[in-house]
């Protein structure tokens, strides 16, 4: 049963913009630690490749490139991890441009 359970939380595994990529990472590897615990454990290129499709779509052109970066489906996933956090301040960056150009030009709409 337990194992049925984790595997369906596998497949649905997200991380929201909000939660950040530490927190995400977090959620993840708690999670493969169960699905290991309960003889059911992920390989390693099934996890990266989970992990990368599981970012919010504001990672989407990172995890792509990543997704094609040769090796990717051999390295652990803290690898993975740490390569992704090398990105995370431009990510953060561009959420706060793009929602600041968003509320600007919102102002200028409704000051019209």
């Amino acid at each position: 049963m337990q194992k049925s359970v984790l595997k369906q939380q596998f497949e649905a595994f997200t991380i929201v913009s909000s939660e950040g990529l530490e927190k995400g990472y977090d959620r993840f590897q708690h999670l493969l630690s169960q699905l290991e615990a309960h003889g059911s454990p992920v390989s390693t290129e099934d996890a990266n490749h989970k992990f990368l499709r599981s970012l919010p779509a504001e990672w989407s052109t990172v995890a792509m490139s990543m997704r094609l970066k040769e090796g990717v489906d051999a390295w652990s996933i803290d690898d993975l991890f740490n390569n992704l956090r090398v990105f995370e301040q431009d990510i953060k960056g561009g959420l706060k441009t793009s929602t600041s150009a968003s509320n600007v030009a919102s102002s200028s709409r409704d000051s019209r």
